[in-house]
């Protein structure tokens, strides 16, 4: 039985990898100021605070996009991403700079718990979960030359 509760250290090294991008990510995000952080054009159009509006987006859907792959063992999710983008970036468009940095943080702990909450043998049954680990990560990594494009504005 405590097999099942273990993970292969590949699975456990990438969600260790995830948070630590994630930290890495987030310590950048923090350091910027508000006037920083409201600055267009570092990612296409948007400014440091939509890339953290997108992303806590995508955060706040992993975890019912995480039972989504559970339920269908599917390695990928049929979401239109684009839209799905605009749609995080504009229902938090009110929000303060330090607002959008609290729900980011926010919707991180969601997200980390809901990956603790899937039994650990299930990462090795269903590819889309590591998937799914890979693909957030990726994100931190992608966007932290954004926010460091803005401190250097």
């Amino acid at each position: 039985m405590a097999g099942n509760n273990t993970m292969s250290p590949s699975t456990a090294e990438l969600i260790l990898e995830m948070k630590k991008n994630y930290q890495i990510f987030l310590q950048r995000c923090e350091a910027l100021t508000q006037e920083q952080a409201l600055i267009g054009g570092i990612c296409g159009e948007w400014s440091a605070k939509e890339v953290i509006d997108h992303l806590t987006g995508w955060q706040e859907a992993s975890p019912s996009f995480l039972q989504d792959i559970l339920s269908s063992e599917r390695v990928e999710l049929d979401v239109e991403i684009d839209a799905f983008n605009q749609i995080s970036v504009q229902t938090k468009r009110a929000l303060s700079w330090q607002e959008s940095l609290a729900a980011f943080i926010e919707s991180f702990a969601a997200f980390d718990q809901a990956l603790q909450d899937i039994p650990k043998v299930q990462f090795i049954k269903n590819p889309g979960l590591t998937s799914w680990v890979k693909a957030m990560n990726h994100e931190y990594i992608f966007h932290r030359t954004h926010i460091e494009a803005a401190q250097e504005r």
